[in-house]
């Protein structure tokens, strides 16, 4: 028996921080958004896990995922000495693994689809309906833009070509697609959803 294809405005593959963080604020906008997860249950990531204050105050809903802040320093020399620092802003540091599963509920509990699901670099292309992706698994889903939030190395984001032009890195309330303008994320949010509009590859750090 054939599967049903799977329809979405959005698809993203990547369910880190950029990816969850993009299809919270997308779903929240009004769009279905699919968020694919292909790392395994519990698998962790090799991340020193720190969030710097300016994200915290840009973003101060990070504040409520399990983690501890650091208002002080201690640093030691090869010698022994010691010398203390008090932060006049604090940072925090979070275990990646409750780190990403907080954001991932955000996502899901604003309208966005987890998928668990690996997706191949190599395993999408254009679509009459813009986009399509098939997991490893065989299921196929089609979107109308393609997000590629599967890391700084992302197969999907080289397949595309876009790393090419050697853009900054994108901040937390931009993003950037082939037509080589910038958009705010609110009018991303709005209806930007087109075929051949994006291909973007989105990372969301502190400005």
């Amino acid at each position: 028996m054939m599967k049903q294809m799977k329809r979405f405005d959005v698809l993203i593959v990547g369910a880190g921080p950029a990816g969850s963080f993009a299809a919270e604020l997308l779903a929240g906008g009004g769009k279905r958004v699919a968020l694919f997860d292909g790392r395994p249950e519990g698998e962790p990531k090799a991340c020193g896990g720190g969030v710097t204050a300016k994200a915290l105050k840009a973003w101060p809903q990070l504040l409520q995922a399990v983690g501890r802040t650091v208002a002080e320093l201690d640093l030691y020399s090869p010698s022994g000495k010691r010398l203390h620092l008090q932060l006049a802003e604090p940072f925090a540091i979070y275990s990646r693994i409750a780190f990403d599963s907080y954001l991932r509920e955000r996502a899901r509990s604003a309208g966005a689809e987890v998928i668990a699901a690996k997706i191949s670099g190599r395993a999408f292309g254009k679509h009459v309906d813009g986009w399509q992706v098939r997991s490893l698994c065989g299921e196929e889903f089609t979107g109308r833009m393609l997000v590629g939030a599967d890391g700084a190395g992302s197969p999907i984001a080289r397949m595309l070509a876009v790393l090419k032009w050697r853009w900054p890195l994108v901040t937390g309330r931009r993003c950037l697609n082939t037509r080589k303008r910038r958009l705010s994320l609110p009018s991303c949010r709005a209806g930007l959803a087109t075929p051949g509009l994006f291909p973007g590859w989105i990372t969301f750090r502190s400005a």
